[in-house]
């Protein structure tokens, strides 16, 4: 948000009983005396030790030169090397505050993008950059990987599956796949982005469809006797641990991943269930774009699955709202602790 912009929501504001957030502080209904959703924090305090693996979608983590997504995609700082810096910064600065090991990435445009925030901003921190380009063409986004445990293998699938009963056949175009070993036993992190518009009834079937290629992946991984960690822009709802405002989904894209193999005893866990429900938001949408934080517009589009081995590990799960969700990426991260 530039100055301008933030003094003419301040006033608008004022008319209309909301205030935006400044330094610190989210909006709130200052006419019904509703406190603010959340308070942006610089840090994390974080109360338990071990290894920390986040999901932050980085709203297009772009370097602002080449081809960045067909013509009639558009963010502010498209284009524009000076303006993708400082947006780079800014991510940088959330990824900073979550003193995470491990963070996937949605909206990253490529790895050379990866490898200049760490040299910017984050050198200090020992991260490796990882991403395996996908087929995704009209946003140009990518899943991008930083980590500072060791990866043996990074991959994706370009797995296509039929779209319900029709002759259509969908894939996941932005995901990754990375293995490793965490707390001794080995992990395979898959990280996603699937199709958008959560409560668009046209666009269910294929989303379905994605679920249903990483569930598959799941299998296949937790067959080879490997821990999972599925993470990432789900772009949709948990029925079963419903988040902040309360969202219902309209598919069965979060069940079908969690089913994982053919016994219950092999399903994935959502992290979202260890925090209050107030908690449980990852992303802003701005409804009715008056640049006020309103309450309903908080929901939980972006999860982490552990699989039961890591699930008897967590320790901790934070919501992180490091960031002005107008001003930086309309996602926050989220953080799990597992004990090593």
């Amino acid at each position: 948000m530039t100055r301008l912009s933030l003094l003419l929501a301040l006033l608008l504001a004022a008319c209309s009983g909301g205030v935006p957030a400044s330094g610190d502080a989210a909006s709130g209904d200052a006419a019904s005396g509703a406190p603010p959703p959340f308070r942006v924090v610089e840090t994390v305090d974080w109360r338990t030790d071990g290894i920390r693996i986040a999901a932050f979608n980085g709203e297009f983590l772009f370097d602002g030169v080449g081809d960045e997504g067909d013509a009639v995609i558009s963010f502010e700082w498209k284009g524009d090397p000076a303006k993708s810096r400082a947006h780079r910064d800014a991510v940088a600065r959330s990824i900073r505050a979550i003193d995470a090991d491990i963070v996937v990435i949605p909206e990253t445009e490529n790895v050379d993008v990866l490898e200049m925030m760490i040299e910017e901003s984050l050198s200090d921190l020992g991260y490796s950059a990882y991403l395996v380009p996908g087929q995704d063409s009209f946003t140009g986004q990518n899943i991008g990987l930083l980590s500072n445990i060791p990866v043996d293998e990074v991959g994706r699938t370009d797995v296509r599956l039929p779209v319900g009963v029709s002759d259509q056949r969908y894939g996941v175009s932005k995901n990754m796949w990375a293995r490793l070993t965490i707390a001794g036993r080995p992990v395979t992190l898959i990280g996603v982005h699937f199709l958008a518009r959560p409560l668009d009834a046209e666009r269910a079937p294929r989303r379905e469809t994605q679920a249903e290629v990483i569930r598959q992946l799941v299998e296949a991984e937790m067959a080879m006797g490997r821990e999972v960690v599925v993470l990432g822009d789900f772009n949709d709802f948990d029925d079963e641990t419903l988040d902040r405002a309360g969202s219902v989904p309209v598919t069965d894209v979060m069940a079908r991943i969690k089913r994982a193999g053919p016994s219950p005893d092999d399903d994935l866990r959502n992290a979202m269930a260890e925090v209050p429900q107030a908690e449980r938001f990852t992303s802003l949408y701005d409804r009715n774009n008056n640049d006020v934080i309103e309450e309903g517009e908080l929901s939980a589009i972006d999860h982490i699955l552990l699989s039961p081995g890591l699930y008897s590990r967590l320790r901790e799960v934070r919501y992180a709202p490091v960031h002005d969700p107008r001003e930086v990426s309309d996602h926050f991260p989220l953080v799990v602790t597992l004990a090593e």
